[in-house]
């Protein structure tokens, strides 16, 4: 009987501690709300500006992952704090390859990279605005104006003037 006793007071024990290290490994950090800070900290040793305006692909497309994260646990506060880093992001890639002083018709590398990513996240940024009640999308809606002002600016300088949409 006292064996009986101690071998389902031990399993017990070992059941308990199981569910908490479980719980434990739950409650660790996600590792996407780390990826921007390890991609900047790539950013910040690259000197190219093909390679720069990549990690800052990388980096915009992981911020887009973490504001659909924010608006499916409708935390406004973090959509807004997220697509204020995704702009300067954007944007910054943008300056990077602008900056250059390189034909973007003859050596469009980087330049057509970034348009495609900004044309795919631009639909992204428009299933977000979609979700949300219309007196939240303020903050995608300025987000993906930005976004469509820079590719049609990098289409701009692909193609041309004439190739290039007009927007009223």
């Amino acid at each position: 009987m006292q064996a009986l006793a101690r071998t389902l007071m031990v399993l017990v024990f070992f059941t308990a501690s199981s569910c908490a290290a479980r719980g434990l490994q739950l409650q660790s950090p996600d590792k996407r709300l780390l990826a921007p800070e390890k991609e900047k900290e790539k950013l910040r040793r690259q000197t190219d500006p093909v390679d720069r305006t990549k990690t800052n692909i990388k980096i915009s497309e992981i911020l887009i992952t973490l504001v659909t994260d924010a608006v499916k646990a409708n935390d406004l506060e973090v959509v807004e704090l997220r697509l204020d880093e995704y702009v300067d992001t954007i944007q910054e890639a943008h300056q990077t390859m602008v900056k250059t002083g390189r034909d973007a018709h003859r050596r469009p590398k980087g330049f057509k990279d970034l348009e495609i990513s900004l044309r795919r996240q631009v639909r992204q940024l428009e299933d977000l605005g979609g979700t949300l009640a219309f007196d939240d999308r303020e903050p995608v809606e300025k987000a993906k104006a930005q976004a469509i002002e820079i590719r049609d600016d990098l289409i701009r300088l692909l193609f041309g003037g004439i190739n290039a949409p007009t927007r009223s």
